[in-house]
């Protein structure tokens, strides 16, 4: 490979990085338990098993393209840049391996060869209201405009990438989503409209340079940590009464519910906080596995 592809590919890579816990890994998660869970969330009542492991691949490039667009948009804006100089100096752009500019015109290209993608791999209409979600997020200034209005866009950001997930590991073309999924989507909604401060908690700095109105600076820290808690503890019990699952699925996002919260309260520094992020992703992952539980009677 030749040193100026390598440069090009590991710029990539840093766009993308520090989502893909976030993104990529709970929502194959989710669309590939979906997909196993059958007709509890499908109108396949016989899943294949190694059909919906091939999709995999599908399903995860089908997030990484759309999270893609996201992050050139979300990075080459002005108080991004400020932001990350501070939070995430390592990034593309911070670190100067490219423009703002060159990020701008690079989106230009990259928007119209995703949705061309997603005809082959499906999720077109979520692939679509996901870029209208980022112009309304980042260029319309929707992340700077209050913890509601940021919470409601990231909540709805996550129902489309968990709804194209859901699509592209059921198989696009084959089969379709059962009107449960539509239950199950808008309660993960409401998760993430109620526990999404938590990415606010480590890049507090980096937001109160730019003057964002995150929870964590308004509230302040002791009040923002009982927001997420307090949410987190009642969805890991809404969730497995939803799907009526025995002790191991109330067990499941419990356990990764205490460890977290644990963290949460225990350990405060920025540093800490991005620990206790990827233990918020790892309780999100846990609550997506529940429909697999409910499927075999756990």
């Amino acid at each position: 490979m030749s040193p100026k592809l390598s440069y090009h590919i590991y710029t990539t890579w840093l766009f993308t990085v520090s989502d893909i816990k976030s993104v990529i890994v709970p929502e194959t998660i989710l669309g590939v338990t979906t997909a196993l869970s059958g007709s509890l969330l499908t109108d396949n009542d016989t899943p294949d098993v190694g059909q919906i492991f091939s999709r995999i691949p599908k399903v995860v490039v089908w997030n990484w393209l759309c999270l893609f667009v996201f992050d050139l948009s979300n990075q080459s804006q002005t108080g991004s840049i400020l932001e990350d100089s501070s939070n995430k100096p390592w990034r593309a752009i911070p670190s100067k391996r490219i423009t703002a500019r060159q990020t701008r015109n690079l989106l230009l290209l990259v928007i119209p060869l995703v949705y061309l993608a997603t005809f082959n791999l499906g999720g077109t209409w979520e692939a679509v209201a996901l870029m209208v979600g980022t112009w309304m997020y980042n260029d319309l200034g929707g992340a700077d405009n209050g913890g509601l209005v940021r919470n409601l866009l990231n909540g709805f950001g996550y129902i489309c990438f968990s709804s194209g997930s859901m699509k592209v590991a059921a198989g696009y073309g084959q089969h379709e989503l059962n009107d449960t999924s539509t239950w199950w989507l808008g309660m993960i909604g409401g998760i993430i409209f109620t526990t999404i401060q938590m990415q606010d908690m480590p890049d507090i700095h980096g937001d109160a340079k730019r003057g964002r109105q995150t929870i964590p600076l308004v509230y302040g820290d002791r009040a923002a940590r009982w927001t997420i808690a307090i949410p987190v503890i009642t969805w890991s019990f809404i969730c497995p009464i939803f799907w009526g699952v025995g002790v191991a699925g109330f067990l499941l996002p419990l356990v990764a519910a205490g460890n977290f919260l644990t963290r949460l309260f225990l350990y405060r520094t920025v540093i800490d906080d991005s620990l206790s992020w990827w233990y918020w992703c790892s309780w999100l992952s846990s609550v997506f596995i529940l429909p697999l539980i409910r499927r075999y009677g756990l």
